[in-house]
């Protein structure tokens, strides 16, 4: 055979190769204690933009492993009331990516009061 068909395969393997090994490496550095830390600090950013009452502290998060085949952990953060309207939820990527939020929403500046 001729090397010339077999480049385009060598090559697309040699990529996907370097992928693999990048990916690998950003993966070793990541500890769930980094991730609930980045993510408790992003509830206090959430928590202040949201209007909501009362103060937020880090030590209000929590984690938990998550449930589908691409959520590595579940941060949950806030205090749990009867209807947990003011709970805030990270779902996290195993590269300590988020998936999807849930909370409460910001709320918008309202006009200007004379």
């Amino acid at each position: 055979m001729r090397v010339i068909y077999w480049g385009p395969f060598v090559l697309l393997t040699l990529v996907l190769a370097g992928i693999g090994f990048r990916y690998g490496v950003m993966r070793q550095g990541i500890t769930e204690t980094d991730v609930i830390t980045l993510y408790a600090q992003r509830y206090l950013a959430d928590h202040a933009a949201s209007g909501l009452e009362g103060v937020p502290r880090t030590t209000d998060c929590s984690a938990r492993p998550g449930n589908g085949p691409w959520t590595w952990l579940v941060v949950t953060c806030g205090v749990a009331d009867e209807h947990d309207a003011a709970l805030f939820r990270y779902e996290v990527n195993w590269l300590g990516g988020l998936i999807r939020h849930s909370g409460p929403t910001p709320r918008l500046p309202g006009a200007p009061k004379t």
